[in-house]
Protein backbone atom coordinates (compact mmCIF):
# COMPACT_ATOMS: atom_id res chain seq x y z
CA UNK A 1 0.00 0.00 0.00
CA UNK A 2 1.14 3.61 -0.46
CA UNK A 3 0.91 4.16 3.30
CA UNK A 4 4.07 3.11 5.16
CA UNK A 5 4.25 -0.43 6.56
CA UNK A 6 0.84 -1.44 5.21
CA UNK A 7 -0.29 -3.95 2.60
CA UNK A 8 -3.33 -3.96 0.36
CA UNK A 9 -4.86 -7.25 -0.86
CA UNK A 10 -7.51 -6.77 -3.50
CA UNK A 11 -9.74 -8.21 -6.19
CA UNK A 12 -9.84 -5.96 -9.25
CA UNK A 13 -12.62 -5.59 -11.82
CA UNK A 14 -12.03 -3.56 -14.95
CA UNK A 15 -15.68 -2.71 -15.64
CA UNK A 16 -18.38 -2.18 -13.02
CA UNK A 17 -20.35 1.08 -12.97
CA UNK A 18 -19.08 1.76 -16.51
CA UNK A 19 -21.16 -1.23 -17.64
CA UNK A 20 -24.27 0.73 -16.68
CA UNK A 21 -23.10 3.70 -18.73
CA UNK A 22 -22.63 1.36 -21.68
CA UNK A 23 -26.05 -0.25 -21.22
CA UNK A 24 -27.78 3.13 -20.98
CA UNK A 25 -26.18 4.26 -24.24
CA UNK A 26 -26.94 0.97 -25.96
CA UNK A 27 -30.63 1.05 -25.04
CA UNK A 28 -31.17 4.75 -25.79
CA UNK A 29 -31.96 5.65 -22.19
CA UNK A 30 -31.57 9.26 -21.10
CA UNK A 31 -28.85 8.15 -18.68
CA UNK A 32 -28.04 5.63 -15.99
CA UNK A 33 -30.76 7.03 -13.74
CA UNK A 34 -33.37 6.43 -16.46
CA UNK A 35 -32.14 2.87 -16.96
CA UNK A 36 -32.25 2.14 -13.22
CA UNK A 37 -35.79 3.53 -13.00
CA UNK A 38 -36.85 1.11 -15.73
CA UNK A 39 -35.22 -1.80 -13.93
CA UNK A 40 -36.94 -0.84 -10.67
CA UNK A 41 -40.31 -0.75 -12.48
CA UNK A 42 -40.05 -4.38 -13.64
CA UNK A 43 -42.95 -6.24 -12.07
CA UNK A 44 -41.35 -9.67 -11.83
CA UNK A 45 -37.74 -9.06 -12.83
CA UNK A 46 -35.99 -11.10 -15.49
CA UNK A 47 -34.76 -14.64 -15.32
CA UNK A 48 -33.31 -15.24 -18.78
CA UNK A 49 -30.34 -12.95 -19.38
CA UNK A 50 -26.82 -13.50 -18.07
CA UNK A 51 -24.20 -10.79 -18.59
CA UNK A 52 -20.43 -11.19 -18.46
CA UNK A 53 -19.15 -7.68 -17.64
CA UNK A 54 -15.77 -8.08 -19.32
CA UNK A 55 -16.04 -5.00 -21.55
CA UNK A 56 -12.34 -4.21 -21.01
CA UNK A 57 -11.06 -7.71 -20.36
CA UNK A 58 -10.93 -8.90 -16.76
CA UNK A 59 -8.44 -9.26 -13.96
CA UNK A 60 -9.88 -11.08 -10.95
CA UNK A 61 -10.22 -14.03 -11.07
CA UNK A 62 -9.39 -14.69 -14.74
CA UNK A 63 -6.45 -12.34 -15.41
CA UNK A 64 -7.50 -12.37 -19.07
CA UNK A 65 -7.10 -9.28 -21.26
CA UNK A 66 -8.87 -11.14 -24.09
CA UNK A 67 -12.11 -11.66 -22.13
CA UNK A 68 -15.08 -9.87 -23.65
CA UNK A 69 -18.57 -8.83 -22.63
CA UNK A 70 -21.33 -11.35 -23.30
CA UNK A 71 -25.13 -11.28 -23.11
CA UNK A 72 -26.67 -14.75 -23.11
CA UNK A 73 -30.42 -15.23 -23.40
CA UNK A 74 -31.62 -12.37 -25.63
CA UNK A 75 -35.10 -12.71 -27.11
CA UNK A 76 -37.83 -10.57 -28.69
CA UNK A 77 -39.08 -9.86 -25.17
CA UNK A 78 -35.79 -8.36 -24.02
CA UNK A 79 -36.03 -4.62 -23.40
CA UNK A 80 -33.90 -1.96 -21.73
CA UNK A 81 -35.12 -2.89 -18.25
CA UNK A 82 -34.29 -6.57 -18.62
CA UNK A 83 -30.88 -5.76 -20.06
CA UNK A 84 -30.22 -3.28 -17.27
CA UNK A 85 -31.08 -5.83 -14.61
CA UNK A 86 -28.78 -8.38 -16.23
CA UNK A 87 -25.94 -5.84 -16.09
CA UNK A 88 -26.55 -5.16 -12.39
CA UNK A 89 -26.56 -8.88 -11.69
CA UNK A 90 -23.53 -9.65 -13.87
CA UNK A 91 -21.35 -7.15 -12.06
CA UNK A 92 -22.57 -8.52 -8.72
CA UNK A 93 -21.68 -12.05 -9.85
CA UNK A 94 -18.20 -10.82 -10.82
CA UNK A 95 -17.83 -9.32 -7.34
CA UNK A 96 -18.76 -12.72 -5.89
CA UNK A 97 -16.02 -14.34 -8.00
CA UNK A 98 -13.60 -11.80 -6.55
CA UNK A 99 -14.78 -12.53 -3.03
CA UNK A 100 -14.22 -16.24 -3.62
CA UNK A 101 -10.69 -15.52 -4.87
CA UNK A 102 -9.86 -13.56 -1.73
CA UNK A 103 -11.33 -16.18 0.58
CA UNK A 104 -9.33 -18.88 -1.22
CA UNK A 105 -6.12 -17.18 -0.05
CA UNK A 106 -7.23 -17.46 3.57
CA UNK A 107 -8.10 -13.78 3.79
CA UNK A 108 -10.69 -12.67 6.34
CA UNK A 109 -13.21 -10.18 4.99
CA UNK A 110 -14.57 -7.70 7.50
CA UNK A 111 -16.68 -4.64 6.77
CA UNK A 112 -17.57 -4.24 3.08
CA UNK A 113 -17.82 -0.55 2.18
CA UNK A 114 -19.39 0.74 -1.04
CA UNK A 115 -17.80 3.73 -2.77
CA UNK A 116 -17.83 5.26 -6.24
CA UNK A 117 -20.63 5.93 -8.70
CA UNK A 118 -22.31 2.59 -8.11
CA UNK A 119 -22.98 3.60 -4.51
CA UNK A 120 -25.82 5.80 -5.77
CA UNK A 121 -28.01 2.80 -6.66
CA UNK A 122 -29.93 1.27 -3.75
CA UNK A 123 -31.22 -1.48 -6.04
CA UNK A 124 -27.72 -2.49 -7.04
CA UNK A 125 -26.64 -2.52 -3.40
CA UNK A 126 -29.45 -4.91 -2.54
CA UNK A 127 -28.42 -7.23 -5.37
CA UNK A 128 -24.72 -7.15 -4.45
CA UNK A 129 -25.35 -7.72 -0.74
CA UNK A 130 -27.58 -10.69 -1.54
CA UNK A 131 -25.10 -12.25 -3.97
CA UNK A 132 -22.15 -11.78 -1.59
CA UNK A 133 -24.15 -12.84 1.44
CA UNK A 134 -22.72 -9.87 3.35
CA UNK A 135 -24.01 -6.53 4.63
CA UNK A 136 -22.84 -3.51 2.62
CA UNK A 137 -21.82 -0.37 4.50
CA UNK A 138 -22.52 2.98 2.85
CA UNK A 139 -20.59 6.00 4.05
CA UNK A 140 -21.41 9.69 3.85
CA UNK A 141 -20.33 11.01 0.42
CA UNK A 142 -19.35 7.48 -0.56
CA UNK A 143 -20.09 8.17 -4.22
CA UNK A 144 -17.02 10.45 -4.29
CA UNK A 145 -14.99 8.20 -1.99
CA UNK A 146 -12.21 7.45 -4.51
CA UNK A 147 -11.60 11.15 -5.14
CA UNK A 148 -11.70 11.85 -1.41
CA UNK A 149 -9.13 9.14 -0.77
CA UNK A 150 -6.82 10.55 -3.44
CA UNK A 151 -7.14 14.00 -1.88
CA UNK A 152 -6.19 12.61 1.52
CA UNK A 153 -3.09 10.95 0.08
CA UNK A 154 -2.09 14.22 -1.57
CA UNK A 155 -2.53 16.00 1.76
CA UNK A 156 -0.27 13.46 3.47
CA UNK A 157 2.40 13.95 0.81
CA UNK A 158 2.29 17.75 1.04
CA UNK A 159 1.93 18.29 4.78
CA UNK A 160 3.72 15.27 6.26
CA UNK A 161 0.87 14.73 8.72
CA UNK A 162 0.39 11.35 10.35
CA UNK A 163 -1.89 8.98 8.38
CA UNK A 164 -3.91 8.25 11.53
CA UNK A 165 -4.77 11.95 11.81
CA UNK A 166 -5.83 12.38 8.19
CA UNK A 167 -7.26 8.99 7.18
CA UNK A 168 -10.07 8.84 9.73
CA UNK A 169 -13.02 6.52 8.98
CA UNK A 170 -15.86 8.35 7.23
CA UNK A 171 -19.22 8.33 9.03
CA UNK A 172 -21.60 5.48 8.20
CA UNK A 173 -24.77 6.56 6.42
CA UNK A 174 -26.61 3.23 6.30
CA UNK A 175 -26.16 -0.53 5.92
CA UNK A 176 -27.85 -2.78 3.34
CA UNK A 177 -28.47 -6.34 4.52
CA UNK A 178 -28.57 -9.42 2.26
CA UNK A 179 -32.02 -10.57 1.14
CA UNK A 180 -32.23 -14.36 1.45
CA UNK A 181 -35.15 -14.68 -0.98
CA UNK A 182 -33.37 -12.58 -3.59
CA UNK A 183 -30.18 -14.62 -3.13
CA UNK A 184 -32.13 -17.82 -3.83
CA UNK A 185 -33.69 -16.29 -6.95
CA UNK A 186 -30.29 -15.17 -8.25
CA UNK A 187 -28.47 -18.43 -7.53
CA UNK A 188 -29.36 -20.23 -10.81
CA UNK A 189 -28.18 -17.28 -12.90
CA UNK A 190 -24.97 -17.06 -10.94
CA UNK A 191 -24.29 -20.70 -11.74
CA UNK A 192 -24.85 -20.01 -15.46
CA UNK A 193 -22.53 -17.00 -15.13
CA UNK A 194 -19.78 -19.14 -13.62
CA UNK A 195 -20.09 -21.76 -16.38
CA UNK A 196 -19.86 -19.28 -19.24
CA UNK A 197 -16.29 -18.00 -18.99
CA UNK A 198 -14.61 -21.45 -19.12
CA UNK A 199 -16.75 -22.32 -22.14
CA UNK A 200 -15.80 -19.11 -23.98
CA UNK A 201 -12.19 -18.61 -22.91
CA UNK A 202 -10.65 -20.18 -26.01
CA UNK A 203 -13.03 -18.29 -28.29
CA UNK A 204 -12.06 -15.00 -26.64
CA UNK A 205 -8.41 -15.78 -27.34
CA UNK A 206 -9.09 -16.66 -30.99
CA UNK A 207 -11.02 -13.46 -31.60
CA UNK A 208 -8.16 -11.29 -30.37
CA UNK A 209 -5.29 -13.31 -31.88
Amino acid sequence: HCLPDTWHQMSVFLSAASCLDWAARLTGCAGVGDLLDRVAALESGQDDLVFLPYLSGERTPHNDPDAQGVLLGLSHETGPAELGQAVLEGVAFAFADGQDALLATGAEIGQVSVIGGGARSALWGRIIASVLGRPLTYHAAGDVGPAFGAARLARLAVTGEAPADVCTPPPIDHVVEPDAALARALAPRRERFRRLYPLLKDEFARRTA
